[in-house]
């Protein structure tokens, strides 16, 4: 008995510790945005004396532009990357065809590339397409990377329906089409949310290549917008800590109304696997 109070000890303590290194940054994010940069100097942790609230008005018309972009850039990825994924997964799921293995297989091999090795062709190929400073540069590369990972989670899950539901509705006369829309999406709806919300987590904190294909100032991203805060000869730290708490405002927003169906889509995902 004694040894079990100890365990639980224990793991109340590792997980107040895992709590605190998640919370403290956005607590000293918090009380940062709001202190002038003598107050941060000589009160680095502390609470704030003078709360400057100004500093997010001025902070939200300075990125309210870089928000939209973002929101724009990674909504589309996350619809395309959804729409053709779900669909090329219910292909591998469902259908017979010569070489069916080996483009799989040939898909899981593009997984283990790093990403790096491939900017540079990426790069020569959305120039020459002409796409440079305009959306589409940020938002067919991320279509085309994030459909591996997704084929590969949806394939899984697909594979796990069971086939009497799809005989059921092809006696009815239903084709493949209704198959996939009244059968496979309400079933799989969990997991398909939670692999957009990954989709729409790794657009919107994408930095390097946004910077790269889109130099533009009204073009840029959240993240590459909140960088040129930095590049002022005299940086005030407070609208800085503003302007990345509105920043991570949308997608804490997102992930609490999609929380649901995230949890449920990691629990399906790993009862299919």
């Amino acid at each position: 008995m004694k040894v079990d109070k100890s365990s639980r000890f224990f793991i109340i303590v590792l997980l107040l510790f895992f709590a605190f290194c998640t919370l403290f940054p956005l607590y000293f994010m918090l009380i940062s945005s709001v202190k002038t940069n003598a107050e941060l100097q000589s009160n680095f942790f502390g609470l704030p004396i003078e709360p400057q609230f100004e500093y997010y008005s001025s902070a939200l018309v300075k990125i309210k532009t870089y928000m939209m972009n973002s929101s724009i850039i990674s909504g589309l990825s996350a619809i395309g990357v959804l729409v053709i994924s779900s669909l090329s997964a219910y292909a591998f799921a469902r259908f017979e065809f010569r070489g069916k293995n080996a483009l799989f297989f040939t898909l899981l091999i593009f997984l283990m590339i790093p990403g790096v090795l491939t900017l540079i062709p990426q790069f020569v190929l959305v120039k020459n397409l002409g796409l440079i400073n305009t959306p589409w540069a940020a938002i067919l590369p991320a279509i085309a990377g994030g459909q591996l990972v997704t084929i590969f989670v949806l394939r899984t899950f697909f594979e796990g329906i069971p086939k009497e539901l799809f005989e059921s509705i092809k006696i009815d006369g239903g084709s493949e089409f209704r198959c996939f829309i009244n059968l496979v999406i309400p079933f799989a709806l969990p997991i398909i949310l939670s692999m957009g919300l990954v989709t729409v987590l790794n657009t919107w904190n994408e930095f390097f290549w946004p910077m790269l294909v889109l130099p533009d100032q009204q073009k840029m991203t959240i993240t590459v917008g909140l960088y040129r805060f930095m590049d002022q000869q005299q940086i005030l730290y407070g609208q800085v800590f503003s302007a990345m708490t509105l920043a991570s405002v949308p997608l804490m927003l997102l992930f609490s109304f999609t929380m649901k169906f995230f949890v449920q889509g990691l629990t399906s995902g790993a009862i299919k696997a």
